[in-house]
């Protein structure tokens, strides 16, 4: 059983390409900017509203989030995607955003399926900058 989505959107991903970002060898960060691979479009279910209030962790406070989009694993396996921390969401749906991958949180384990068939990416909103909707 491979459950479905609600209403699912296109969302166009740009992930993180380590390979062609300059790193500052000495302080092992990358110089200027990060390097982002070719757009991706996904099915996901997005979900727009704040994550739960205040949260510690052991370092500190947790990164709150501005909402979440469900995939579902065959979908990322069918491309070859692996979604990481810090991947960029820049379209969501119909709406033309700019937003960072924060956390990840596998879901709907069955055991037909051999573990979780589900990904919640959780995102946020950085530049806080007025999102254009096409």
């Amino acid at each position: 059983m491979v459950p479905n989505l609600i209403h699912p959107v296109p969302v166009e991903l740009e992930q993180l390409s380590t390979a062609s970002t300059f790193y500052d060898e000495d302080a092992r960060e990358p110089v200027q900017q990060v390097a982002r691979a070719t757009k991706v479009t996904l099915s996901g279910q997005v979900s727009w509203g704040e994550d739960e209030g205040l949260q510690m962790e052991a370092t500190g406070r947790a990164e709150t989030a501005t909402g979440y989009v469900l995939f579902r694993r065959i979908d990322l396996a069918a491309v070859a995607v692996t979604i990481r921390i810090n991947d960029r969401f820049t379209k969501l749906g119909g709406i033309v955003t700019n937003v960072y991958v924060v956390r990840l949180q596998w879901l709907g384990h069955y055991p037909d399926q051999g573990g979780p068939t589900l990904l919640k990416a959780w995102f946020q909103d950085r530049s806080q900058v007025e999102r254009e909707v096409v």
